[in-house]
């Protein structure tokens, strides 16, 4: 933040367009860009829930929005305060899995730096349809442009390499556990079979592993933001700007409607990891990827070590336990308070990036 406010004119990235694949997305970062006055191409499923909001959105904003309408391909609409928004909304989005070939040529065509950003998310296994299709017009971009840069959200529920500082500050909240905490670790311990509250890495690991892999979240969900990581670790190794940086624990609505993992989240303060709102997590991604874009990450020398630069993991990969081995404690201790604050479940909940 010290240095974006140093370079306030970075904020509305002047000269680029920045295209958010899922502008609908909970925490994707299309709020946070329009009102910092940058140009943005929202594109999502045509959907008129998601476009009121959207669109509401660029309109009390002070940037520049244009979607893709319903014509024989691929339109722009400028959004402004005058605008009256109701027949935009009824034409507004474009599917990504149905015709990747029609938005790409457009987006082929626009003038000026273009920033294409992954956001996207689905249910199931469209989940790695709509990731598939992503990354084919991705590649379809790349050929055809010479000025595209990348960016995506990671995950936190997923496997990382992390730096040796990161597991000596685990070891060391390991090692300070209360005398209660290592009675009761014990008894665990030998209840489950040593399943549960396991030290999160051997000693001395550099890198260590940190295996946050939730199973709730399913296999579609891990395939599909593997895509994406794959994708940027090909593309930064070919000299193109990419911008990925893990995201912190958040309390989505596609987290929040599963009793288990709402109630694990309720519980990971219990364990020293901060689940962010939100709000927060918009705004602290929006923030990192227009540094990315001006300043560059540094050069780790190893993937893994692109991946960890500025990782907002939310205290996951230095709690004292595995993850996993947590999760389910942290759930037990997280229910009552997870109970209260259910969504309602007889409401449509509108898709988004966990």
């Amino acid at each position: 933040w010290v240095v974006l406010l140093g370079s306030a004119d970075w904020l509305a990235l002047p000269g680029r367009t920045v295209v958010v694949l899922g502008a609908g997305a909970e925490v994707g970062p299309l709020p946070v860009l329009l009102s910092w006055g940058a140009r943005v191409i929202g594109i999502d499923l045509p959907r008129p829930a998601i476009w009121d909001r959207v669109l509401e959105t660029a309109k009390r904003s002070g940037g520049t929005l244009l979607v893709p309408v319903a014509d024989a391909k691929p339109g722009q609409a400028g959004v402004d305060s005058s605008e009256d928004l109701n027949p935009l909304t009824q034409r507004a989005g474009f599917d990504l899995a149905g015709d990747i070939p029609a938005v790409a040529d457009w987006l082929a065509g626009l003038d000026g730096p273009l920033v294409l950003g992954n956001y996207v998310y689905a249910d199931g296994a469209a989940n790695v349809r709509v990731a598939s299709a992503v990354d084919a017009l991705t590649v379809r971009l790349q050929a055809e442009r010479r000025d595209v840069a990348l960016a995506f959200l990671a995950t936190p529920t997923d496997v990382f390499a992390v730096p040796a500082d990161a597991v000596t500050q685990s070891a060391r909240a390991y090692a300070d556990r209360s005398a209660a905490n290592k009675l009761g670790r014990g008894l665990l311990q030998s209840l489950s079979g040593g399943r549960l509250l396991r030290p999160a890495y051997p000693p001395g690991s550099d890198p260590g592993i940190c295996d946050s892999l939730v199973a709730q979240q399913g296999p579609n969900y891990a395939l599909a933001k593997r895509l994406q990581r794959w994708r940027a670790t090909v593309a930064r190794d070919g000299g193109l700007a990419v911008s990925m940086n893990v995201a912190p624990p958040t309390r989505t609505r596609s987290v929040t409607r599963n009793r288990v993992l709402a109630a694990a989240y309720a519980g990971a303060g219990r364990f020293g990891v901060e689940v962010f709102e939100p709000a927060t997590t918009k705004a602290l991604m929006a923030a990192l990827l227009v540094h990315d874009l001006h300043a560059g990450p540094p050069a780790g020398g190893h993937p893994w070590q692109d991946e960890a630069y500025a990782a907002a993991h939310g205290g996951l990969w230095r709690m004292a336990y595995a993850p996993r081995s947590a999760l389910a404690l942290a759930a037990l201790l997280g229910y009552r308070a997870a109970r209260k604050s259910l969504p309602d479940q007889g409401q449509p909940v509108v898709r988004v990036l966990r």
